[in-house]
Formats: structure tokens, C-alpha cells, sequence
């Protein structure tokens, strides 16, 4: 099979890469995307199965980022956004056997009982006025607790995480997991304070954002990937496992696998890795060591999503709300988790039963890719059975396993990612994308995609200054690849 030549691959079709791959494409980059399922998203992955609408991956989204609102837009003939119900709002912490509201307004927190008399008054002093950090890099954990208290750190503050990354509050940086709370945290006393310092600084600009709280798309999250990846046409390439990477004069060769047999080779100046940071590293060995070193040290938690319906006679629990989180201080409970699908979102439903959502592993479970099916099934119904009155055998169940699916970012993850940075920029023309760089959100990996897009944009048609008048024509570079991308 004959070599094929691009400008630039990207290799890895999750959210990242498509995000990269599809902004070259429409600025007139010649670009190719391989990736070596047989479809794109990556995680972010939805199927359609006996009238239920499967979330695979991730569930929902806030459109927080002006890059994915912009990604949104961009594709908006073929994608329709659906806001989340209004009973979403109501949000559940399992604690002691119960299911508990979280509280949603000064009155309803004076009154639950998820939390003691002395926890409500330390987290209302801590909102007055709290201390800051004494360190250069603190935990999420030390954030939480020096501001509203231990009680309010195992119970809301750990059960929200487990919902956002899956990891261990005492361990993960919150530098580097939220970089904007971590910058409050360091220059203001008073949360409440600051809180409404920033929302008078907001008032009266002019962007306005189109969606507002969580939403999902008519067909699914995955129909996002789907669409980006129609638009690339014949230069998106699936089925295709690469096996090795070698830099060559001008750039590098990729030996490609197609399946049954089939070996493809492909030649480009320019290479995007967007694959996840294992993969990457496994891959960029011959090129850097230095940035697999580094990336190697990396850890990621693994996830197990699992989707099950049931017949609604067969649920005595109403089930009216978004779902539950699960703190660290639960620690014989086994699931993460559990969204009400159908509640939140009624197209993912079918008349006459009820979708629910579960997601187990992550730092309570880290050996959940150990389990087979039968046990992670029966691990996944066992709470239920007492805790929502699940009567009767599912209609559907779906287990889709994630290995080292979310990176952990840790202690001194930023000055990690910088030298990774710096050992790639030695590598002419290798450049990175992915959930471990700049944020594990679709958020922030549409962001960090659209920034090496551009960067890569920028390269085939770089500003130019304008010279004297007189010395030479003006170049009006806004006619270039940069000007077909912006908006």
C-alpha cells in the first residue's frame, strides 16, 4: 500500500485530537487522523440500544469554556443541545446508610443532618474569613479543611471530586486541578467576599454564554466526536493501530496497522500525539526520552461505567434529581456513584422503566479492572436493592471498563507538564494534546486542542510586522490560515 503524506497527523481521536485535527482542517491544512478503534471520542462515547440512549463515557457537561462553546457552534446544523430537567438540580450525598439532599440554600443547610451543629458553624466561619495557604503547592484536601472544615472536606468536598476526577482529595494538587480556586485561595481571606468582588467585576460584559448549566446533546455526548469526525472526511482513518514512530529529514514516518494484515505507512512534517499519556509515552520513546520519563510518572485512576435499566414498577425510590456522590468516609460502600439518567436527561429514557448510572473505581477501587462482568455486576446491584428498593432483574445492563482513563494530577503536576513541554519543543515539530496537559474536562480538552491547532496555524502563516511605507508591499496576513480559523 502506497505511503501517505500530510502536512500534519494526529494521532489519538478522542476530543483533543478532533478538536486539532478538524481546526487544521478548516484553516486549509492538508492533516490526517488515525485512531485505532473503530470509532472516535475516545471516552466520550454514546450508544443507542433498545430505545435507551447509553451514555459510555462521560454523562453531561457545563459549556463553560468560550473553545467548546465555540466548537458547539460550529457544528450547530448537526448538533442539538438539551438542557438538563429541572430536577436535576437536586443533588444526594450518600451518608450512613441514607441518601441526603445537598443543601441548595442557607435554610436547607441549617436543617440537614448530613452535617453536625459544629461542621455548619466552622464551614459559615470559614466562609466569612479563613486562612490562606502557607505553601507553594497545596491539596485539595488542605484547601477544603483550612477553609470549611474536616467534617465538610470528607463528606461534600471528597464526594465531589470522586465525581469530577475519581481521585484522592489528600493527593491531588489543587493548582493544578483548579488553578482559579487556587488563586483566590491564595489572595483572599473571605470566600463570600470574594465571591461577590468577582460578580460585581462581571457585570456588565458583553459575552454572554448561549447554554447555561449542565447539558447534553439530542443524540448523545458522542455525537459530538461523531460529527467532528464525518467533517474530516477520508482523512480520518480508524482501524488504525500505530505501531512505531520514526524522525526522519523533514519530519517522521509512522507505521500504521489497518487490521488483517494490512500495513500502512504515512510521512508528515508535523505530528500531534493526542493519544492518552500511557500510549503517548509508549509510542514517543525513540523521539524523547526525557518527556517519557516524565510522563511515565504520571498516574492515572481507572474507571468502570456501568448503565442499567429496570423496569419502573420494579423502583420503589422515585428517583427525582441528578443522582449521588459517595465521600471517603464511606469507605464500605462500593460505587463512586449513581446518576438517574433518565431523570436528569428524559431522552436518554423509555417509557415504562428507569435508566440508572453507576461508576465505580477510580483511588477507592483501584484494582475495579481486575473484576470480571458477573462481579462487577453484582458489586453495582447489591446497594440498591435496600438503598432505591430495586426489585426484579434489569432489562439492560452495559459495562464499559476504562483503563488509566483519568489522569491524577499530584503534587508538582504543573512543573511536570512543563518539562514535558520542554523536552518535546526540542523535537521539531512534535507537539502534544490531551486530557493530562491542561485539564481532564471536554472542557479543557477541546481548549488545550484548539491552542495547538492554532499554534500549528500560526506556523504556516506567522504574523508578519508591516515594513516602512515604501520599503516593500504589505502582507495582509489576516488572509491567511489564521483568519479562515477565527470567528
Amino acid at each position: 500500500m502506497d505511503a501517505i503524506t500530510k502536512n500534519t497527523i494526529v494521532v489519538g481521536g478522542g476530543i483533543s485530537g478532533l478538536t486539532v485535527a478538524w481546526k487544521l482542517k478548516r484553516a486549509g491544512i492538508d492533516v490526517a487522523l488515525l485512531e485505532s478503534n473503530s470509532q472516535v471520542g475516545g471516552c466520550m462515547r454514546t450508544e443507542h440500544r433498545d430505545g435507551f440512549l447509553l451514555e459510555k463515557g462521560p454523562f453531561n457537561v457545563i459549556v463553560r469554556d468560550p473553545a467548546f462553546e465555540e466548537l458547539l457552534e460550529d457544528f450547530s446544523d448537526k448538533l442539538s443541545v438539551v438542557q438538563a430537567s429541572s430536577e436535576a438540580r437536586s443533588r444526594f450525598i450518600y451518608r450512613q446508610g441514607r441518601l441526603m439532599a445537598v443543601p441548595s440554600n442557607p435554610i436547607a443547610l441549617a436543617r440537614t443532618p448530613m452535617l453536625s451543629l459544629r461542621a455548619k458553624c466552622r464551614l459559615l466561619m470559614g466562609l466569612l474569613a479563613s486562612r490562606r495557604p502557607t505553601s507553594e503547592e497545596w491539596s485539595i484536601q488542605d484547601f477544603a479543611v483550612r477553609r470549611l472544615g474536616g467534617e465538610v472536606s470528607e463528606t461534600l468536598v471528597s464526594a465531589f471530586i470522586a465525581g469530577i476526577i475519581a481521585g484522592d482529595i489528600s493527593k491531588l494538587s489543587l493548582n493544578a486541578c483548579f488553578p482559579s480556586i487556587a488563586d483566590f485561595d491564595r489572595h483572599a481571606r473571605s470566600p463570600i467576599g470574594y465571591g461577590i468582588s468577582k460578580a460585581l467585576g462581571r457585570k456588565g460584559q458583553k459575552h454572554k454564554r448561549r447554554w447555561r448549566g449542565l447539558v447534553s446533546i439530542d443524540g448523545g455526548l458522542g455525537a459530538i466526536a461523531e460529527a467532528i469526525g464525518a467533517s474530516l472526511g477520508n482523512d480520518l482513518h480508524t482501524h488504525c493501530h500505530v505501531g512505531s514512530i520514526d524522525r526522519k529529514p523533514g519530519g517522521f514516518t509512522l507505521s500504521g496497522d489497518m487490521g488483517n494484515g494490512r500495513a500502512q505507512t504515512f510521512h508528515c512534517s508535523r505530528l500531534v500525539m493526542a493519544s492518552p499519556v500511557a500510549a503517548a509515552g509508549r509510542l514517543l520513546e525513540p523521539l524523547t526520552h526525557k518527556a517519557v520519563e516524565e510522563m511515565r510518572s504520571i498516574e492515572s485512576a481507572s474507571l468502570t461505567v456501568v448503565n442499567m435499566a429496570f423496569r419502573a414498577e420494579d423502583v420503589e425510590h422515585p428517583m427525582r434529581g441528578f443522582g449521588f456522590l459517595v465521600p471517603s468516609n464511606e469507605p464500605d460502600f462500593p460505587l463512586m456513584g449513581m446518576l438517574w439518567a433518565d431523570s436528569a436527561f428524559p431522552h436518554h429514557g423509555r417509557e415504562g422503566h428507569r435508566l440508572v448510572r453507576l461508576f465505580m473505581g477510580g483511588s477507592r477501587t483501584p484494582d475495579i479492572n481486575s473484576m470480571s462482568d458477573d462481579n462487577l455486576l453484582e458489586i453495582a446491584r447489591s446497594p440498591l436493592r435496600d438503598l432505591l428498593g430495586i426489585k426484579g432483574e434489569p432489562t439492560l445492563t452495559d459495562i464499559c471498563p476504562y483503563p488509566g482513563a483519568i489522569p491524577q494530577y499530584h503534587f508538582g503536576h504543573r512543573e511536570k507538564v512543563e518539562r514535558i513541554k520542554a523536552a518535546v519543543a526540542a523535537v521539531p515539530g512534535l507537539h502534544l494534546a490531551g486530557n493530562y496537559l491542561g485539564g481532564v474536562s471536554i472542557n479543557d480538552c477541546v481548549r488545550v486542542g484548539k491552542e495547538v491547532a492554532e499554534s500549528l496555524i500560526n506556523e504556516e502563516c506567522p504574523a508578519v510586522t508591516p515594513q516602512p511605507q515604501g520599503a516593500g508591499e504589505h502582507i495582509d496576513s489576516s488572509r491567511g490560515f489564521a483568519h479562515a480559523n477565527s470567528k
